[in-house]
């Protein structure tokens, strides 16, 4: 196998080659995933950063200046990435609620403190029913990762599906669950 300097590979992709750029991807992937992982500290946001990262670079190859390395201009985009990636993940947090007129259900509880705990129970049995009309793949995920509290890699191993596969289907349960959730308060 030959082995290809960046900027050689980089003017591949420009020129439309762009099988060339798994290359580059292959190169620097555990580089740029150990330095989004010195943000994120979880691997699996980290994976999912390092992924980000490397479509911003390829969607923004044409910008790079060969007057620099690679790895710095594509070192810089990770930790921009990262950082964007912590502070839009902190908003979040502040406010995974669903709110719907009086009603304010705080989806950030803690299991550790009995309160939270009592809350959490309540939660599960008023959305027990809307998440029995789930399909039962969803359903599973549901529970599996808000009930059981498996992480998505346990999820992944359990289900033999992929992460990404866990993560889009925890979200359209979710989205089925708020849309659900919302109607039942119209109604009343």
């Amino acid at each position: 196998m030959i082995i290809k300097e960046d900027d050689e590979i980089i003017a591949e992709c420009l020129s439309g080659n762009t099988d060339s750029y798994k290359y580059l991807v292959e190169k620097y992937q555990f580089r740029i995933i150990n330095t989004c992982y010195k943000y994120t500290k979880n691997i699996i946001d980290a994976e999912d950063v390092a992924q980000e990262v490397f479509l911003k670079a390829y969607q923004n190859l044409s910008t790079f200046k060969s007057d620099s390395k690679f790895y710095s201009w594509l070192y810089r985009i990770a930790v921009n990435t990262s950082l964007n990636y912590i502070n839009s993940k902190e908003k979040r947090n502040e406010k995974e609620t669903i709110s719907e007129e009086n009603c304010l259900i705080d989806m950030n509880i803690s299991k550790d403190n009995p309160r939270d705990y009592y809350q959490l129970n309540e939660l599960i049995n008023t959305l027990q029913p809307l998440m029995d009309n789930l399909p039962d793949d969803l359903r599973t995920l549901i529970e599996l990762y808000e009930i059981k509290d498996f992480t998505y890699d346990e999820i992944s191993k359990k289900l033999s599906i992929p992460i990404g596969t866990v993560r889009s289907r925890l979200h359209r349960a979710r989205n089925m669950l708020i849309s659900d959730f919302k109607r039942i308060n119209d109604e009343e």
